[in-house]
């Protein structure tokens, strides 16, 4: 992997010259109030790569909350139209642990029946991530990311260096391309102090069992009481998973128009933690009690999708944590309890 150094300024007067370019439909962090969000931008002026958290993930732009999957004419079988609207887009600025789940995300929906919904926005997109410059509350990532997992997503990479300069790792021969118009200096910087970089904001939490024993942990703890101490605060709201970047749960819906000669299929978020989310023909619903909704939760991160994919999938951001209303959605929280309480 090659790394290249560029000013701030250099950098931002690049990201203006592909806005103006238009070839692709620019994203970033910008200011929402107090919080962060990804938005599209108008202006370079506007991107705020200095932040602690975004309100949602980047996800939204590869599963989107609600997406057209195909147009039909009622009571005519054949007359369905396909719809995956998708253009190029550049996404700048995403936490190395935002990276991690898009991995994770990209592993899901291309096994089996390939996702081509998604899969058709993610070829079109280019990544660039960003190691975070402020410190979150809530965020345990360096305890659950390990390896490469985010280098999977990326396509560049920064890294503040502090003097005004970022360092740019270049992951892809399509991140090397995009850059490539840009004012670049040479890496002059020791390898030691770009992993100094990397590392100059340091989590506030930690989980309290190492990740790697964390399957074997929750599942010795399947009946322990957590579940039903936690599940009586929670009121079924559903902020935990829609916020998580992880979380790629949705729900395939048919909409007739008015004039009920046409129609639409939808594809729309759902979760877990939603009171009916397991309902099935019939009416039965097999995660019927709170309790029971938060343990599946709790093990689909740290059990499941280890065992399917051997990713994790908890990347530690720290939104469900911020999001909840209890203040019991938090896994650092979880994991705590049960161990203290042995």
């Amino acid at each position: 992997m090659d790394n290249v150094t560029i000013s701030k300024k250099d950098f931002l007067d690049f990201v203006e010259k592909k806005i103006q370019e238009g070839d692709s439909k620019v994203i970033g962090v910008v200011g929402k109030g107090s919080s962060y969000v990804f938005d599209r931008l108008e202006s370079s002026s506007r991107l705020c790569l200095d932040y602690d958290v975004t309100i949602l993930p980047p996800k939204k732009y590869f599963q989107p909350p609600r997406e057209v999957l195909l147009r039909f004419i009622t009571k005519k079988a054949d007359s369905y139209i396909t719809e995956n609207a998708n253009e190029p887009l550049t996404i700048i600025g995403i936490h190395y642990y935002d990276l991690a789940a898009i991995s994770l995300m990209d592993r899901a929906f291309s096994e089996g029946n390939r996702d081509e919904n998604y899969l058709k926005k993610r070829e079109n997109s280019l990544l660039i991530g960003m190691y975070p410059t402020q410190a979150f509350k809530y965020r345990f990532a360096g305890s659950v990311v390990k390896g490469v997992q985010p280098y999977k997503a990326a396509d560049l990479m920064l890294a503040d260096m502090g003097d005004g300069n970022y360092t740019v790792e270049i992951v892809t021969e399509k991140g090397r391309a995009y850059l490539s118009s840009a004012v670049q200096k040479p890496f002059t910087y020791s390898l030691e102090e770009l992993e100094n970089a990397k590392k100059r904001i340091k989590d506030d939490q930690k989980i309290p069992v190492p990740i790697e024993m964390s399957p074997d942990f929750l599942v010795k703890n399947h009946g322990h009481p957590v579940w039903e101490v936690f599940g009586e605060k929670c009121y079924s709201c559903g902020s935990c998973v829609l916020v998580c970047p992880t979380c790629y749960c949705f729900d395939v819906l048919d909409e007739v128009d008015l004039d009920l000669k046409n129609g639409k299929r939808i594809r729309v978020w759902d979760g877990c933690m939603l009171e009916n989310f397991a309902t099935c023909a019939g009416g039965h619903n097999f995660r019927k009690t709170k309790a029971a909704r938060f343990r599946h939760r709790i093990f689909r991160k740290g059990v499941n999708l280890p065992l399917k994919y051997n990713y994790y999938g908890c990347v530690g951001c720290g939104r469900c944590a911020h999001a909840c209303t209890s203040s019991i959605a938090g896994p650092v929280k979880v994991l705590t309890y049960i161990q203290d309480n042995q």
